[in-house]
């Protein structure tokens, strides 16, 4: 079985009792036809960056499975002919350079309140005005004979 993750946003004008429908029914689809499911995160109502299907918000889901390679077209079948699902998306993930953790949310670190890592520092190579120069790199004007 290889693991796969898939993000579906429904529309945001349903009832919870209604999202929460469509989420038990993927979850469903999966389990019926052979998968496993390894985690279920719903992340709640956003924002889209542009307009689909004239709505500007919509509930996401994430769900991480693993099942066979041909079980995917069944899925993206079910998600094609609902009405409720506006986009989604079918990813393979490889176990070797991704592995499966909990999603935690970063704890802020006490040594770093409020102050820059690496504040910038002045240029010492060269001062302005050091030679004696007071143009500061302005081009000189030339003298014209008229």
């Amino acid at each position: 079985m290889v693991t796969y993750e898939t993000i579906f946003i429904v529309r945001p004008d349903l009832t919870q009792e209604e999202i929460d429908t469509n989420l038990e029914f993927f979850k469903g689809n999966i389990e019926q036809n052979g998968g496993e499911i390894v985690k279920v995160e719903p992340w709640g109502k956003l924002a889209f960056a542009y307009e689909v299907e004239d709505y500007r918000e919509g509930y996401y889901f994430l769900i991480q499975y693993k099942a066979d390679g041909n079980y995917n077209e069944e899925l993206e079948k079910r998600y094609r002919y609902s009405e409720d699902v506006l986009r989604f998306c079918i990813v393979k993930i490889d176990e070797k350079k991704f592995k499966l953790k909990p999603r935690k949310d970063p704890a802020p670190r006490p040594d770093r309140k409020g102050k820059k890592v690496n504040p910038r520092k002045p240029r010492e190579d060269k001062a302005p005005f050091e030679d004696g120069d007071d143009s500061a790199g302005e081009p000189e004007a030339e003298a014209t004979e008229e």
